[in-house]
């Protein structure tokens, strides 16, 4: 029932663009990348809070982190770059993600089906937050111990071996499209058809990464000017400290 309390508590409160005193403590550093993203939608909460997002799939949490960032940017659309994968081309060209054409990662909780060789087959439930936190601090003797590690916390029917690896990935990447998501684009200097992978978790991290650096920068400059304390500066709504910015860089 706490997580159900949770969750209608978050349906009925509008998640705050990325900028509050509290964001300036995350440290994108980090190596636990899980925790950095639990934190980011959590947003400074209270514990329960924390703790419905770790229960979340990841596909949800992905999809709430690209909410975040379309709120904190005020774009509907995402500037990426790839290069073209034919060998005679190679060229870098500029493609466009638009965010509010992105699946929200609210998948259903039925579970997926995977075939199998040799006429096995699987039942499999999405990972979730918590998942991501159990595997980053096991400590597996080899990567096929890893691999069947994960497997087999997801296996709620049949059985998989570490052999089952890309049959598995397959079938969660069609079923839950944000956690393994790529871009079909046409590359504009040769024709070429490009399926380009984009991992919208490090995408949306190194983003929010920048925001907090432009923040910190905006408020040494605020304090190198007039004095301000951090908490001054944060008080004063973000579109008019630019225009305390422009005065600062005219003066």
């Amino acid at each position: 029932m706490k997580h159900e309390a949770v969750e209608l508590a978050l349906s009925n409160a509008a998640m705050r663009p990325f900028g509050a005193a509290a964001d300036l403590d995350l440290d994108f550093g980090s190596a636990d990348r899980p925790g950095l993203v639990t934190a980011l939608l959590a947003q400074g909460d209270a514990p329960s809070v924390r703790d419905f997002w770790w229960a979340q799939t990841v596909s949800r949490r992905t999809g709430a982190l690209l909410r975040l960032l379309a709120l904190t940017d005020g774009r509907a659309q995402l500037a990426l770059t790839a290069s073209c994968g034919s060998a005679a081309c190679g060229e870098a060209f500029e493609f466009e993600l638009p965010l509010a054409a992105l699946p929200d990662g609210a998948a259903g909780g039925e579970p997926i089906a995977v075939q199998l060789r040799y006429g096995r087959s699987a039942a499999l439930r999405r990972p979730t937050g918590d998942d991501l936190r159990r595997w980053r601090d096991a400590t597996p003797s080899s990567r096929d111990e890893a691999v069947l590690t994960m497997l087999e916390a997801v296996v709620i029917g049949g059985q998989v071996s570490a052999d089952d690896e890309a049959h598995v990935a397959e079938a969660i990447a069609a079923m839950d499209p944000l956690v393994a998501f790529s871009v079909a684009c046409r590359c504009p200097a040769c024709g070429a058809d490009n399926d380009v992978a984009v991992d919208l978790e490090a995408l949306v991290l190194k983003r929010l990464a920048s925001h907090q650096r432009a923040l910190l920068l905006e408020i040494h400059r605020f304090a190198s000017a007039y004095g301000w304390t951090e908490a001054e500066v944060l008080a004063v709504p973000a579109a008019r400290r630019a225009r305390y910015l422009e005065l600062i860089d005219d003066a």
